[in-house]
């Protein structure tokens, strides 16, 4: 359910097309909960379906129409009642993990691929955290300066503080994942020293 509320947390930032939708949901929501655009069309017309989001039709050119989806007040305390939910955290299910679990099976060099490659997934990945985090702070996104015009100026700073703080735990956790790899390349070359 979490791809439908991302969705009406867009959604709360203002009317948004389809197209318009997915495109944030890119530059977004994407970053911490992955889901491809044919995924997000079709959970939209099931917000619509259950009247959370309403959409309104623009014209788009001279003959075409196109439907910008609004929040409903049913919408917006399905958000709100979601984001209250205290849940409890998911599970581990990491493949890279799993199978480190079982490198004895492997040759070293095909071990020292996997950690080399993990390493740079999320050196690369901190980079993107840390870009992202400069540009949420400096309000250099579209969605935070959507949001912001729609919120009460009180809530700004809680509303930018809040979406770095995910986004430095992100980085964190990726500065973990490389130390993990550097710890199992360490490893590889003493078990095979």
């Amino acid at each position: 359910m979490s791809l439908r509320h991302a969705l009406l947390a867009l959604l709360d930032a203002g009317p948004m097309t389809g197209y318009e939708l997915a495109k944030q949901f890119d530059q977004s929501a994407d970053r911490v909960w992955h889901a491809s655009h044919p995924q997000i069309y079709t959970e939209l017309r099931r917000l619509e379906a259950d009247d959370l989001v309403v959409a309104d039709e623009q014209p788009r050119g001279t003959k075409a129409v196109k439907r910008a989806y609004r929040l409903t007040g049913d919408g917006g305390r399905e958000l709100r009642r979601w984001v209250s939910e205290v849940e409890p955290p998911s599970r581990v299910r990491d493949a890279a993990y799993l199978k480190a679990t079982y490198f004895e099976y492997a040759e070293p060099e095909t071990v020292r691929r996997h950690f080399e490659q993990h390493r740079a997934h999320h050196e690369d990945q901190v980079r993107r955290w840390e870009r992202h985090i400069a540009q949420l702070r400096g309000h250099e996104t579209e969605l935070m300066r959507r949001r912001l015009d729609h919120a009460p100026e009180g809530d700004h700073e809680a509303i930018v503080a809040y979406k770095v703080h995910v986004y430095e735990g992100l980085a964190a956790r990726a500065r973990t994942e490389i130390a993990w790899a550097d710890r199992g390349l360490d490893l590889l070359g003493k078990l095979t020293g």
